[in-house]
């Protein structure tokens, strides 16, 4: 069927729209956790689910869609989902216990979840193939732009009115589009249009192998790597992926047809999303912190700081969907990783005496490598299979995209600590009493600051001060060099997937 220009465009903003709150919610309860923590008289560790409960039911409910799609369309569902998501929002920012609180979010996870392979789906029925990517390059402003602008409008909302605002936010946008795909969009529901029956064992194990995943992602830091807790939810993710794995193939309507991974440019694809969202969406947590425990500035100004980024993504990413047909997705892909790659180069080279400038810049640069990338990987990936595929694919590749976001969470974690420790033990171990140097300054801290201070207060130092002093620089200098550690790795890892891009085949819509 033919649609015309205006419904189309008029169709994507509707659905995009409603996309930007769901990951604006992703990115801007974040912030308000100490807030949201006060208020309801709980501690870190059990507020911490407020987010991880959201992450959880986000990435279980994705794969479901599939056989959703197939079954009932891409109306109905879609207003379903606008309706949990509105009404659990308005029911999170009511809430008066935490209990209440991650169930809710539970719910808005639920109603989050569908919102991308619907909208890929729809964008993939009404845009022709040599269409999508300009519509991609559009979506891209909902998810990229989104999560940076979330921890600025976060800090906002709970400094200036109320925690609770951060959920009734959601309210507004998502009533207009839902009131534009009822009456807008066409109803493409057909009786009998699928026979299939719901894979509920594939869709168990599922659940079991990506929650307890994403338990193992979120949990890691607070409960410790090593722990009993965390090496019991590693092995029941395993449990449920590999016999998921070992089921699927025996099931007569399958949770997942693989037999979409013979495509060739879906499986590149697939990988190439995969390492985009370890990379870039593990170092991008990692730079807010980075601004505010190494460079100390407020969680609001380093938001502030990050926006830029967000400013180029909402630009560049329009460009990159009209470039699409002239340089094809494959250049455009090995551009945005290039550009992704150096802007953590120059991160890894940033000192505590940058100026502000310095660390904007980077920031734009990431903008502009995350603008370059978004919509040649969803449109490549989209275009590399038959149309009777598509529920599979923009289904398969938000989950990639969530399962190896949270990898690279763990992965740049442990990698921070570790090299924290190897940087400690080096720089200790070049400091010693008989070292001029050494000598030199502690007779400094004595003269200059020592005498300055409240001797009551630091009495018990006067044998040794400088040793305190020393102490604290040393960890500073092993924190920042960490630092410069994982933004090169990660450097080094988008550049990897330039590489695994050049194997991409210059291939039509088939």
């Amino acid at each position: 069927m033919e649609y015309t220009k205006s419904y189309k465009y008029l169709i994507l903003g509707l659905i995009v729209s409603f996309y930007f709150m769901v990951m604006l919610d992703m990115s801007i309860v974040t912030i308000a956790i100490p807030r949201i923590m006060s208020s309801l008289g709980e501690n870190l560790t059990n507020t911490n689910w407020i987010m991880i409960a959201y992450t959880i039911s986000s990435a279980i409910f994705i794969l479901p869609m599939i056989f959703i799609i197939k079954k009932f369309g891409l109306k109905i569902p879609l207003i379903v989902c606008i309706l949990i998501f509105v009404i659990s929002s308005t029911l999170c920012g009511l809430s008066f216990s935490l209990n209440e609180l991650i169930f809710f979010r539970i719910l808005q996870g639920v109603g989050g979840a569908g919102i991308m392979p619907l909208g890929l789906a729809l964008m993939s029925k009404i845009f022709k193939p040599d269409e999508r990517a300009k519509a991609m390059g559009i979506w891209a402003i909902g998810s990229m732009v989104a999560p940076a602008i979330g921890l600025t409008l976060g800090g906002f909302i709970t400094e200036y009115i109320t925690w609770r605002w951060i959920f009734f936010i959601n309210i507004p946008i998502s009533i207009i589009s839902l009131i534009g795909i009822v009456i807008i969009l066409e109803n493409d529901y057909t009786k009998n249009a699928y026979n299939g029956k719901f894979d509920f064992i594939g869709f168990l194990l599922f659940s079991i192998g990506i929650g307890f995943l994403m338990v193992v992602f979120n949990e890691g830091e607070i409960k410790e790597w090593n722990s009993a807790y965390i090496h019991i939810s590693e092995l029941m993710s395993a449990i449920g992926f590999i016999s998921f794995l070992a089921i699927e193939p025996f099931i007569k309507y399958p949770l997942i047809n693989f037999n979409i991974f013979k495509y060739f440019n879906f499986s590149v694809i697939t990988l190439i999303n995969g390492i985009r969202a370890m990379a870039l969406f593990g170092i991008m947590l990692f730079v807010p912190v980075y601004l505010q425990n190494m460079m100390h500035y407020t969680p609001f100004n380093a938001g502030l700081i990050i926006m830029p980024q967000a400013i180029a993504v909402a630009i560049f990413a329009p460009i990159s969907g009209r470039l699409s047909n002239k340089v094809g997705n494959k250049m455009l892909i090995i551009i945005g990783m290039i550009f992704s790659g150096f802007s953590f180069v120059m991160y890894s080279n940033l000192s505590l005496q940058s100026n502000l400038a310095a660390i904007i810049l980077p920031e734009i640069i990431r903008g502009i490598g995350f603008g370059f990338l978004y919509a040649p990987i969803m449109t490549e990936g989209l275009n590399a299979v038959p149309d009777a595929f598509i529920p599979e694919a923009s289904s398969l590749l938000p989950v990639t995209m969530r399962i190896f976001a949270g990898l690279g969470v763990a992965l740049f974690d442990n990698l921070l600590v570790i090299k924290q420790i190897f940087y400690l033990n080096k720089y200790a171990d070049t400091i010693t009493y008989g070292n001029h140097l050494f000598t030199q300054f502690s007779e400094e801290i004595r003269k200059n600051i020592l005498n300055k201070i409240n001797p009551g207060i630091i009495a018990h130092l006067r044998q040794n001060p400088s040793l305190i002093m020393v102490d604290s620089l040393v960890q500073g200098f092993a924190s920042i060099s960490a630092y410069d550690y994982i933004f090169l790795f990660g450097g080094a890892m988008t550049l990897l997937g330039a590489v695994f891009a050049l194997a991409l085949k210059n291939k039509k819509h088939t």
